[in-house]
């Protein structure tokens, strides 16, 4: 329409057209109006005419929500402006609802160049606006997801070469954004160099398989010249054959993840306590180590360390002294090996020295393993500082040779190496022993004695022997049962072939309660007999019984179970047992007390008990050990002992018994010194039952021949 032309508005066409018209005159007031701007306005158009341009009827706003001023209305511009208004998108508030048009007003002049009206005209661009603003709220959700997360996104237009680096990409590089320039280079120029060649490869292999989704770790270099891990994975956009277009992804920072997998792994393969090595990555270094002997014709050796007596200062110091002191020989250790030896912590108090291979020969290996043991051992028994007391402790040490010849495992070695570590236990401690293949058949023989000991008990091969007490005048006063093993094979063995075995088993706990069953239906069998139903019965009790927890009520029901008297019944116990856990022990016995059982300390005078403690204990008698009792006529110190066994004895108010009497000199002096019992060869050998029983029967009363006191 030329600014010259004088209008003739044909309603009716207007009418017909899509888009909705409405016509201001100079004054701004509408003077026409079409069908669709009644629709679109929402307004009839009788009511629209006569409305200025600036009536507040119109609530117009901008497409940012805000309320449009009547002044930007369009029509309002364009009468003021004198000028055309294009695309401008405004809001029409209807019913709770907006409609967004897109408004285009234009001034209309007369012939004279004078404005005459403005004519506005609009269409709807409701869905296209909502279209825009979903678009809007999906980019802003995304970039919260982005901004709140750490991955650093990047796309790359293949056809057009054009790639974007968000800014997460960039500062997890320690770049500020568009640092550099962002081209397909920068990733090669970042990457670690021993990286590159693979990312390459995989990247030209994944665009041409036809595969749409990728992920792959790497590293690139950040601004402070550390390496980042980064784990990329995305979408590759392909055409519709199948040829790659775009690529998308992101990139996230790995750092703490491979920190955490780094962490979990030394965990898994360290000590927690002393931080180091444990068993699992000592097999696996161990391996490597009879590999590389394999390789070089080298020999090495493997070193087993247990600390003497160490659960001794844990059960009386507490865990946390004994931690302290596994830490401090855990220090030690490291800084006293040569150089390429490795050290690790197998558990509990046991620790492990790998000897690298250098040796020439098996010899060699055997020196040097015996230096670096003499050199381990001076230092470990060092005194420890624990807290504000001091305690010394020594090293057993089993020591395994390997040449890296055969089909010897790392298994093999620990076992060998533990073999001989009980071999060094078992040589009074505080030594080195090495391996060799005798102790393996020792080791099997012990095996084999195991499997023995077990099917003995089910199978009633053990038997009680008996060996007598007697008193001054030398009458039968008791005796004490010993346990007999009716071997198959060997015939009767003595409990010093297979208690230790027993013990370090736990076979000794079933076994001794069998004894317990087998005294009590002794003793309840003996009460109808007017000889032997005076009589007491002694048993060993071992550390291991008595640490249970039902010790107490099991030995009462049984003893209740068969009837027997239970003052009859003696349990013997070592000076040991009583150091061991001395509170569950004390409460043990006095439970039993109660039930009417008398106690003994067997082989008194070997032990390293506290006389304190012996004074807590509800005791009824000590047995003195024949190794004083051996010498006590010939050997003033011998006798020396004994004397002062029997008086302390006698001040604290407990009887007297000497084991191992076998000559008459012997009996003297014991009598001389106030023993009130005597046990021992001289008097008669351990028999069983029927033999026992029958020499009660046969004894009857006897005039002792102990010598007056004094007189000896």
């Amino acid at each position: 329409m030329q600014p010259s032309t004088t209008i003739v508005l044909d309603t009716m066409l207007l009418d017909h057209l899509p888009a909705g018209v409405v016509v201001h005159d100079r004054n701004s007031a509408i003077v026409a109006a079409n069908l669709a701007a009644q629709r679109l306005l929402g307004c009839d158009v009788q009511a629209l005419i006569g409305k200025l341009a600036t009536d507040p009827f119109w609530q117009f706003i901008h497409p940012d929500g805000t309320a449009m001023a009547v002044t930007e209305f369009p029509a309002a511009r364009t009468l003021r402006e004198r000028q055309a208004v294009a695309d401008l998108v405004l809001g029409v508030p209807q019913g709770g609802a907006i409609r967004w048009l897109i408004c285009n007003a234009y001034p209309v002049f007369d012939a004279h160049g004078a404005l005459h009206s403005a004519v506005v005209c609009f269409t709807d661009c409701t869905d296209l606006k909502n279209t825009e603003q979903a678009l809007q709220r999906s980019e802003q959700r995304l970039q919260l997801v982005l901004r709140g997360s750490d991955e650093a996104s990047w796309d790359w237009d293949l056809q057009t070469q054009d790639l974007y680096y968000s800014p997460r990409w960039w500062s997890m590089l320690g770049f500020p954004a568009d640092a550099l320039p962002a081209t397909a280079q920068l990733w090669s120029t970042l990457m670690h160099e021993g990286d590159r060649e693979r990312v390459q490869g995989f990247l030209k292999n994944i665009l041409a398989s036809g595969e749409e989704t990728y992920a792959i770790e790497f590293s690139m270099r950040h601004r402070g010249g550390h390496y980042v891990p980064v784990l990329s994975k995305g979408v590759i956009v392909r055409d519709g054959s199948g040829r790659p277009i775009r690529i998308a992804g992101t990139n996230t920072d790995l750092t703490e993840r491979k920190e955490l997998e780094r962490r979990l792994t030394v965990s898994a393969n360290h000590d927690y306590l002393t931080g180091l090595p444990n068993r699992r990555f000592l097999q696996d270094k161990l391996a490597q180590a009879l590999a590389a002997s394999a390789r070089s014709g080298l020999c090495g050796s493997l070193l087993v360390i247990d600390l003497d007596y160490f659960k001794n200062l844990n059960d009386t110091e507490g865990h946390d002294v004994g931690d302290l002191l596994l830490q401090q020989v855990a220090q030690r250790l490291s800084a006293t090996v040569k150089p390429g030896a490795f050290v690790g912590r197998l558990g509990g108090d046991e620790f492990i020295v790998i000897l690298d291979p250098g040796a020439p020969s098996l010899q060699a290996a055997r020196a040097d393993a015996e230096r670096e043991c003499a050199q381990l051992a001076a230092v470990l028994s060092s005194a420890y500082r624990l807290g504000r007391s001091s305690h010394a402790l020594t090293p057993s040490i089993g020591v395994t040779l390997f040449d890296g010849a055969g089909a010897v495992s790392p298994d093999s070695l620990f076992k060998q190496a533990d073999i001989a570590l009980y071999e060094a236990k078992a040589a009074g401690r505080n030594t080195v022993r090495f391996f060799d293949q005798s102790m393996q058949h020792a080791v099997e023989q012990r095996a084999e004695l195991t499997a023995q000991l077990g099917a003995a008990l089910d199978a009633g091969q053990f038997e009680l022997f008996y060996q007598p007490q007697f008193d001054l005048e030398r009458r039968i006063v008791g005796a004490e049962a010993l346990l007999r093993w009716n071997h198959p094979e060997r015939g009767v063995v003595a409990p010093g072939a297979f208690i230790d075995v027993a013990e370090s088993t736990g076979l000794i706990v079933p076994i001794g309660d069998w004894v317990l069953r087998e005294a009590s239906m002794r003793l309840a069998a003996w009460r109808s007999d007017p000889l032997l139903s005076k009589l007491t019965l002694s048993i060993n009790v071992s550390a291991h019984q008595l640490r249970q927890p039902d010790f107490a009520p099991l030995a009462l029901a049984l003893l209740a179970e068969h009837g027997a008297d239970a003052r009859r019944l003696v349990l013997e116990l070592t000076e040991s047992q009583l150091a061991e856990n001395v509170e569950h022990t004390l409460f043990t016995m006095l439970a039993l007390q109660r039930g009417g059982l008398n106690f003994a300390i067997d082989d008194f005078g070997t032990g390293f008990s506290s006389l304190s403690y012996i004074q807590r204990f509800p005791l009824a008698s000590l047995k003195i050990d024949q190794s004083f009792v051996r010498d006590c006529d010939s050997d003033p110190k011998s006798a020396a002992i004994v004397e002062i066994i029997i008086a302390f004895a006698s001040k604290l108010g407990l009887q007297s018994t000497a084991e191992g009497v076998e000559t008459e000199a012997q009996v003297a002096v014991l009598c001389a010194a106030g023993c009130t019992s005597f046990q021992g060869y001289l008097f008669a050998r351990p028999m069983p039952l029927t033999q026992f029983e029958r020499m009660v029967g046969d004894a009857g009363p006897r005039q002792g021949v102990c010598p007056p006191a004094g007189s000896a």
